[in-house]
């Protein structure tokens, strides 16, 4: 409990000097109990330098004089597996498997955000309702994959080395999941329940982002109890604080990972830990190599891969000229600005470490806030009632996990094929929503069914289960046959029709 006054006078102190001594408001009507709790959490934030935070953050969106000096990738910086040649792919296949054979590939998955657009309060990862009737997670979905990637892997290393499977050790991705403070609880007890898809415990590291308080559109901060400072996650960019943070970095460099894939809870179809990216990082020796694809619209919620000056940029889409976003090339007819960022990437470890020690400067500039006009619930200081905005009152503050790339020495932008890759969840209905990406989950494995030489009659194939394949290889078995539409887990499950 609070003893010493001098302490609550010099906190009070240093909120009245930053201009954010409402924050006090009902502190009289407080418990001792509600006030020591309080006061741990003011004492946690440097209000001065959060009121220069906001500043800077919100006169950076209105800057439009970036964009005079803005330019799209040239194409020769694009490489791209749909036109590469099948020897480049199975180089970077090589390359790739190898070091994740040798257990110098992570994934890192970014799971801090709630599934609130869905209807649901569970982490994403853990959102039931996607339509497959084997009810699969996206957390169990990608705990699949990666057992699978491990399981080929090995194989590789047998292969290569001309030893039998049994005589090589087991292959180990460590899969590091981020989540936030909201989500954190729930998806440890999900995972620990669900004996974490058949992974080892020991090779999953959960840890947390950052937060950081929501402002009214004066820059005040609002509160979301009458102790309490509304607070938000920070952002995917928190990333890069939470690695070192939380000893992610050290545990990483301790286990001997060179390359770490970062990729977004939402995407159905993402490869995880994808071999042809790895060695695609490998073979162009990039620090970061950014999956990207061709924007199907102009307004379409996917930020731009630029330059800036001469420097890689990504602009979010919500921050990009509609004017530039709209520009189409006359003489290919395509965007001028049509290279879409889909939070997908592998970083080497070198530079996630590099970027750890830049961000312990004070005054650092690599990583800025940016802010978001949002609904933010909060405590009406005239009433005390908690107040549910109908219109966006207030502002967060992000930072984007791709502000860094300005850092890599070497930074190589890979298009992939967004059928095979890319088919995110972030809406209830329509476009981006459980039954696209249950659509487009079918349409890939109907495709695989094909590519193997099989056929599928009915019914789209509910999915086919990533311990069965990872990316549509050890088909063959379905050559020249018709398949019953259904769930496939395993060859036991097919159904083939006699003709």
């Amino acid at each position: 409990m609070i003893q010493d006054n001098t302490r609550v006078a010099a906190v009070r102190e240093r909120y009245k000097a930053a201009g954010q001594d409402h924050v006090f408001t009902f502190w009289d009507e407080l418990s001792e109990r509600e006030r020591e709790s309080f006061l741990l959490q003011l004492e946690s934030f440097d209000p001065v330098a959060l009121n220069i935070t906001y500043a800077q953050a919100t006169a950076f969106s209105k800057n439009t004089v970036i964009f005079a000096d803005l330019s799209p990738l040239d194409p020769s910086e694009v490489q791209s597996t749909l036109t590469a040649t099948s020897e480049e792919k199975d180089e970077w296949y090589t390359l790739g498997m190898k070091a994740i054979a040798n257990n110098q590939a992570a994934v890192i998955l970014l799971a801090g955000g709630q599934g609130t657009r869905l209807g649901s309060m569970l982490p994403k990862g853990c959102y039931p309702d996607i339509g497959l009737p084997s009810h699969k997670t996206l957390f169990q979905i990608q705990a699949e994959r990666i057992f699978k990637l491990q399981e080929l892997a090995r194989m590789d290393r047998a292969k290569r080395s001309g030893q039998s499977l049994d005589s090589v050790p087991p292959v180990v991705v460590p899969w590091c999941i981020m989540t936030s403070g909201s989500t954190r609880h729930q998806a440890e007890v999900f995972l620990r329940e669900q004996d974490y898809f058949g992974l080892s415990a020991d090779n999953i590291i959960i840890f947390e982002q950052g937060v950081i308080p929501c402002f009214d559109k004066e820059g005040k901060f609002l509160l979301d109890q009458k102790n309490t400072i509304a607070t938000s996650p920070n952002g995917n960019g928190g990333l890069y604080w939470a690695l070192r943070r939380e000893g992610v970095l050290d545990e990483l460099a301790k286990r001997g990972v060179r390359y770490a894939h970062c990729y977004s809870v939402d995407n159905i179809l993402i490869k995880i830990g994808d071999p042809i990216g790895i060695g695609h990082a490998l073979e162009t020796g990039a620090d970061v190599t950014a999956k990207a694809m061709p924007k199907t619209r102009a307004t379409e919620p996917l930020g731009m891969i630029c330059r800036l000056g001469g420097k890689i940029k990504v602009v979010e889409y919500s921050e990009m000229d509609p004017g530039l976003a709209a520009l189409i090339d006359d003489r290919t007819g395509e965007s001028v600005y049509r290279t879409g960022y889909i939070c997908n990437q592998i970083c080497s470890l070198d530079l996630l470490q590099k970027i750890s020690g830049i961000l312990q400067n004070k005054g650092q500039d690599t990583l800025p806030y940016h802010p978001a006009l949002k609904r933010i619930p909060h405590v009406d200081l005239r009433t005390g009632l908690f107040v549910h905005p109908e219109k966006p009152n207030g502002v967060k503050l992000e930072l984007f996990i791709f502000d860094v790339f300005p850092l890599a020495e070497r930074f190589a932008c890979l298009e992939v094929e967004r059928s095979r890759e890319f088919s995110p969840m972030k809406n209830a209905t329509g476009l981006d929503s459980p039954s696209t990406c249950r659509r487009d989950l079918e349409r890939l494995h109907i495709r695989w069914i094909g590519e193997a030489g099989g056929h599928v009659e009915g019914k789209a194939i509910e999915q086919i289960g990533p311990r069965l394949s990872y990316a549509g290889e050890g088909l063959e078995w379905v050559k020249g046959k018709t398949i019953r539409a259904g769930a496939l887990e395993s060859r036991d499950d097919a159904l083939f029709i006699k003709h």
